[in-house]
């Protein structure tokens, strides 16, 4: 490997196309900013995808499930140690992405005689207002970005393909900002987004402005379709965890009770 560098090139090549190739199948995950906190809303699976990680930060993310796991952990771990040894108040994404999962995801992609870990996320931090929160996302090769704070306001949509997740941004990008005071409103908009993203012709896919979700989308099954957490900025300001799980009524998916 020494004595021929491009063996090593064209094995990490293979071990990109092969990462991608898995994740290809994924149903993607919706991570959603507004007056009541951060919504995160994925197609209900038999495991998981969305995660608590501290008491103000959580992850949505899509891979195998071993691999999400590994990576929650190494999240949480991250957000202990910063949490013990200087405050909650400096135990930010930033540090947890920058300091903690980028390195370990890099060293894990470059690693070619051992499987691979199959992830693609985002890292979202509660602030005290829209204004404040903020949103990382994360390759399975360690690398990161900050979330443009118009586009946390619209959406992050994580897919299988970096290609959809990429279009998605630019079609929203001119579209109007939803208004995202309430919880139903965010997962009215999560839903829709999910499903301009299920759409399975890409040369036929409506675009964003034109796109109308089927009517079952946001409807009283909603719980048993999705998989949603939140971090709530009511819960949060009383001091203590933020994350939670918005009761059915305040999504629209259950009448109240006469």
């Amino acid at each position: 490997m020494i004595e021929e560098p491009y063996r090593w090139l064209e094995a990490v090549q293979n071990r990109r196309e092969y990462i991608e190739d898995q994740l290809r199948g994924a149903a993607p995950v919706v991570a959603l900013s507004g007056e009541p906190g951060i919504l995160l809303l994925a197609g209900k699976a038999s495991t998981p995808k969305i995660f608590e990680i501290y008491d103000h930060l959580a992850l949505g993310a899509v891979g195998h499930p071993a691999d999400l796991e590994k990576i929650r952990q190494t999240a949480i771990e991250a957000a202990h140690v910063e949490g013990f040894s200087r405050s909650r108040a400096d135990v930010s994404a930033r540090r947890i992405v920058s300091y903690g999962l980028a390195g370990a995801l890099k060293s894990a992609f470059e690693q070619i005689f051992a499987a691979p870990l199959l992830f693609r996320g985002v890292l979202v931090e509660l602030g005290s207002s829209p204004a404040t929160d903020q949103g990382w996302l994360l390759e399975y090769d360690g690398g990161y970005a900050g979330v443009e704070h118009d586009q946390l306001l619209r959406g992050v949509l994580i897919g299988a393909r970096k290609d959809l997740s990429s279009r998605w941004r630019e079609e929203s990008r001119n579209s109007p900002q939803p208004s995202g005071k309430s919880w139903k409103e965010m997962a009215e908009h999560a839903v829709r987004v999910l499903a301009w993203a299920a759409q399975e012709d890409e040369a036929k896919r409506v675009p964003w402005a034109e796109f109308t979700p089927p009517k079952e989308g946001n409807d009283g099954n909603g719980t048993d379709r999705f998989e949603v957490g939140a971090l709530s900025r009511e819960a949060g300001a009383a001091g203590g965890p933020a994350f939670l799980v918005p009761e059915a009524q305040r999504l629209g998916w259950a009448r109240a009770k006469e």
